[in-house]
């Protein structure tokens, strides 16, 4: 069995340390968010300026050419994107409003260059902080990797803890086409020490669905409903036989610690187990 874990960057950095790091992080990526939102909404302001202009001088004494009138239209549409670019980066709407309801009254050659010249700043305000930061953009930024400790603390109780999965849980699960459901999942080492995942529905007439583990890491995401604007959620990400699940341990840092240390523990069994076979049969 072939496991390509993926903790070896975090082997030697305390569970701590690494909290620590990722609330730096994720303070820096607020900035960065703050500073990108800013930008966008100078770049709309700017945008209405110019499409205000554009409407003016297609309705110039009702004598507009063709090419006005296209101009015009143009302009309003490339505001319009500017604006809904802007909103879906988290620009709040009467903020938005403002700025461009102001920036559309601003039609003077003297306003255009203060417009200009402040959405320039922003932006490379905005490029300068992501640079320093070394932050992805916030639509295409991946979970952070939550490392996971090879070797379980001393009073670690195997046995414990490998009926407690085996017994299960209900989480919230996304499965390998990107559902997300409630599911009674429970994790067991076999008598073929291989590791089998569990889930059924609620229902305690429904069947099992089984699969074989073959790998695991975790993953941490910001819980958008959590009261502390720090709220930190854990996913157990799974590749097993029937493709990639995510076991969602919430904010509960303890019952991650505890699923992700056994199933690892789990794992590693499984492993050796496979390893002594194979240089069985070579003999």
């Amino acid at each position: 069995m072939q496991m390509s874990w993926k903790i070896v960057p975090f082997k030697n950095m305390s569970i701590k340390k690494w909290l620590k790091d990722i609330k730096e992080r994720r303070k820096e990526e607020h900035r960065l968010q703050r500073a990108e939102v800013h930008a966008a909404i100078s770049m709309a302001g700017v945008a209405a300026a110019l499409a205000a202009i554009a409407a003016e001088g297609s309705d110039n004494n009702g004598s507009s050419t063709a090419k006005e009138a296209a101009v015009a239209s143009a302009a309003a549409l490339v505001a319009a994107q500017c604006a809904k670019v802007a909103e879906a980066m988290g620009a709040k709407k009467e903020q938005l409003s403002s700025v461009i309801g102001s920036a559309m009254t601003s039609t003077s050659a003297s306003d255009i260059l203060t417009l200009t010249a402040a959405a320039t700043t922003s932006l490379k305000g905005a490029a300068t902080l992501k640079e320093r930061s070394g932050c992805k953009n916030r639509l295409n930024g991946a979970a952070p990797v939550m490392p996971i400790e090879d070797n379980p603390e001393v009073d670690f109780d195997f046995e414990k803890y490998r009926s407690m999965l085996a017994i299960g849980a209900q989480l919230s699960i996304e499965t390998p086409d990107g559902k997300y459901m409630v599911r009674s999942v429970s994790v067991i080492l076999n008598s073929e020490a291989k590791v089998v995942l569990k889930m059924r529905k609620l229902s305690l007439l429904k069947s099992k669905k089984e699969s074989i583990i073959l790998d695991m890491y975790a993953e941490l995401y910001k819980d958008s409903e959590a009261a502390d604007e720090n709220g930190t959620g854990y996913l157990i990400v799974l590749t097993t036989s029937r493709g990639t699940f995510k076991l969602d341990m919430e904010d509960d840092y303890q019952r991650y610690k505890t699923w992700a240390t056994t199933i690892n523990h789990m794992l590693m069994v499984s492993t050796s187990f496979t390893k002594y076979h194979l240089q069985f049969y070579k003999k």
